[in-house]
């Protein structure tokens, strides 16, 4: 057997049965897991190293959230359609999953004898962070609450927030935003190369022009009382 095959065989035998008894269904083709909560499919994914070979074999693991309703919303907001998942993020940036001291990003499943304990470790982790974190996941607020720990996608956290009907957080998302884009410094030494010199100037401008359309943002949402069901949204780009 493949490396993959090892893996996946061990997966459909050992997880497949505790993930399914939870909802999740198995889909082969993809080497993930896939369960709806209302509006949202949560969605884990195996991946395997490209370096796997018969006597090393590593995995991990993606845990994310989709839903055909942000982008039936941007439509209906004159927005382009969104590509890529809503929210998530690779296991081991996962709030607890793994303890103090503890740096690895992969599980390492070349040793025959020690398979059961690896499989055994990465459910538990399942279990006791990364089903919860996709839990979390499963609301409009609850999307826009962990973009906003990332500290990026500004723009897409307000949308979250908007669809929650939570003006007062889609608000504080573009002032963080804003705070962190104006903290970010482009200035070059005297004498820079030219060629650094253009781009921190075009990076200055782009951000300027971000900061621009967050402000405003504010100010429409501010002033219509926005929440999930209003259109009068405008085009950003999403940081």
């Amino acid at each position: 057997m493949t490396p993959k095959e090892l893996v996946q065989a061990a997966f459909q035998a050992d997880i497949a049965p505790t993930l399914q008894g939870k909802g999740f269904s198995y889909v082969p083709s993809q080497f993930a897991f896939k369960r709806k909560q209302g509006d949202f499919t949560q969605i884990i994914s195996i991946t395997l190293s490209h370096k796997n070979s018969s006597d090393g074999i590593r995995f991990w693991s993606a845990f994310n959230v989709d839903s055909s309703r942000y982008n039936a919303w941007r439509k209906q907001n004159g927005m382009d359609k969104f590509q890529g998942h809503l929210g998530g993020c690779m296991d081991w940036s996962i709030p607890d999953w793994r303890s103090d001291g503890d740096h690895s990003t992969s599980f390492d499943f070349s040793t025959p004898h020690l398979r059961a304990d690896v499989l055994r470790d990465w459910l538990s982790r399942c279990l006791r962070a990364g089903i919860p974190y996709l839990e979390k996941l499963s609301s409009w607020e609850g999307l826009g609450a962990d973009l906003v720990r990332w500290r990026w996608h500004w723009g897409r956290a307000t949308d979250y927030f908007v669809m929650a009907d939570r003006p007062d957080r889609a608000v504080a998302a573009l002032e963080a935003g804003i705070e962190f884009l104006e903290a970010q410094d482009f200035s070059t030494s005297k004498g820079a190369d030219p060629i650094l010199v253009s781009k921190k100037r075009r990076q200055a401008a782009e951000r300027n022009r971000e900061v621009s359309s967050y402000r405003h943002r504010i100010e429409t949402i501010t002033n219509s009382g926005q929440g999930g069901g209003l259109n009068a949204l405008p085009r950003v780009s999403h940081i």
